[in-house]
């Protein structure tokens, strides 16, 4: 709820300053916009910035498939060290 009125109140304060600013104040923004991100630096940092969020996703998965191939062992194991039923285990 609390973010929902922050968004709100962004957007209120958005809509009154930018109809005080007025068209001219929008084009002179937006030009710089565009700018920034049309600079060779900014999108060195954006390509550095895919190339990192690639390899932390890598490792992730890696780690996530190594997390689930070991607790697929332990659950194995732990069925043929005590072979009860999944009902009987399940028993309150």
């Amino acid at each position: 709820m609390k973010g929902k009125l922050l968004f709100l109140a962004g957007i209120a304060t958005g809509f009154v300053l930018g109809s005080k600013a007025g068209r001219q104040a929008y084009d002179r923004i937006s030009a710089k916009a565009h700018g920034l991100w049309g600079d060779p630096a900014t999108q060195k940092v954006i390509s550095q910035a895919e190339s990192i969020a690639r390899d932390a996703a890598s490792v992730a998965q890696t780690t996530v498939s190594d997390l689930l191939d070991r607790t697929e062992a332990s659950i194995k194991k732990e069925r043929r060290t005590n072979p009860t039923t999944d009902a009987e285990s399940y028993e309150i």
